[in-house]
Formats: structure tokens, sequence, C-alpha cells
């Protein structure tokens, strides 16, 4: 048996839980996970729609780490086209999109100050890039057009 078997949950120090749980849902999508309560305390998960293990816990007890957490990576399969929709919602980025050895990545903050890396994998950015860079010439519409391989020289 193995000791640990996965990571479940990750926590993100916020001032204020319903104002956190707002942000989360309406600026990035998010949705609510667990809201349980007992003993002045509250249990407040999100996650994106198709995030299944791992949730963010929004935690209002370490007021002392509000807007310090560490920078989490959070994955697109565009990160252009997710940056371009989170500025236009009013998020600051203090990184717009660059490519980095490891994909192409956006740096952006929550409500708090905590940062966040918006990163399109290398191997997304690969597999979209050959994509395009392999699709076959369609040869019927090259003869319609007269290329120069159809151009009769006499």
């Amino acid at each position: 048996m193995q000791a640990i078997d996965k990571v479940s949950t990750i926590t993100i120090a916020v001032k204020d839980q319903d104002e956190a749980l707002t942000w989360f849902t309406q600026m990035l999508g998010f949705e609510k996970r667990v809201d349980q309560q007992g003993s002045g305390f509250r249990w407040l998960t999100v996650a994106p729609p198709q995030q299944i293990e791992v949730e963010f816990l929004l935690a209002s007890w370490f007021p002392d780490r509000v807007g310090k957490n560490a920078t989490w990576v959070i994955s697109t399969r565009d990160c252009q086209a997710g940056y371009d929709e989170l500025k236009g919602k009013g998020i600051e980025f203090t990184q717009s999109p660059q490519v980095r050895p490891w994909g192409i990545e956006a740096v952006f903050l929550d409500l708090y100050g905590n940062q966040y890396a918006l990163v399109q994998e290398s191997a997304q950015v690969l597999t979209d890039d050959a994509e395009n860079k392999l699709r076959v010439p369609d040869m019927g519409a090259m003869a319609r057009e007269g290329t120069p391989a159809e151009v009769d020289p006499a």
C-alpha cells in the first residue's frame, strides 16, 4: 500500500469566503463543489466544471496568507483565447501569453492578489501546430485555381 494516493484539495487563502465564491464562479466559471459549515468553520471548495479530482478550498482562516499563495497552474487548451476572455471580464494579468519551455503561459491575479499561471502545455501547442502544418492540400482545389503544376506551358 502507498501512503499517499493523490492530491485532492489545494488551499487558497481568502479574506471573505462568499466574496471569493462569487469571484471564482462568475469570473473564472468555476462551480461550487462543497459548502459545509460546523462550529465556526466553513469548508467551501470550487473547481472548473470538467475538473474531477482536485478542488480549491477557499479558506478564510489564514488571514496572514491572503495574497501570498504560491502560484497555482491552471491548464487551458488555448492560452491566448483564455487570456482574452478573462481580461475581457476585468481580470488583472501580470503577464500576457508568453512562450515558455513548458508551453504558453499567462499569469493573472485573483481578487486578493494570489497568482495563477494559465498554461497551454507544450504537448498541446505542438499538437495544434503540427496539425496546422501537416494539413494535406486539396489537390482538386489547387487544380481549379490553376497552380503552376497545372498550367499548360504551350
